[in-house]
């Protein structure tokens, strides 16, 4: 059983015990604007640091979602799903590395979710609309723009 127990502000500092409460939360390390979070406070939690994939982790992911949903797609199609992977993975990392998060710029914040959301946007082709590849390259485009040009500014 765990028991927190507070003084109520105001007043005569009356002593109030808070009973079977748990604390979750989440912070992201301290740069770009985060202020660093004081090691007394942390000592008072369980810390789990959960790191990023790697990049070929990333594209093995992407790739296999991407070529289940393309099994019955044509042939030219399948066969360009790899490289629409590694076009995706590779603008990705590059709008991180050129595209920092700055005060300014404070809404050019880039990750997994985009990625995501490109391949979202992918997964609601069907076969009957998407029949070449370079059609499919074009709904590829499309689905990148949306999700990565949208949000800058110049």
């Amino acid at each position: 059983m765990s028991k927190l127990q507070l003084y109520q502000r105001g007043g005569d500092l009356e002593l109030r015990e808070i009973v079977d409460t748990s604390f979750v939360g989440c912070i992201t390390p301290a740069a770009a604007g985060n202020n660093r979070v004081d090691p007394r406070v942390m000592t008072l939690f369980n810390t789990f640091n959960c790191t990023s994939p790697s990049r070929e982790a990333t594209e093995k992911i992407y790739t296999q979602i991407l070529e289940k949903h393309c099994d019955e797609f044509a042939d030219e199609i399948k066969a360009c799903v790899p490289k629409i992977t590694q076009a995706t993975i590779s603008l990705y990392y590059t709008i991180i590395e050129k595209l920092p998060r700055t005060p300014v710029k404070f809404h050019y914040i880039f990750n997994l979710r985009d990625l995501s959301r490109v391949y979202e946007g992918l997964l609601q082709s069907t076969v009957d609309k998407f029949t070449t590849k370079e059609g499919f390259i074009r709904l590829w485009r499309n689905e990148a723009m949306r999700v990565f040009c949208d949000r800058l500014v110049d």
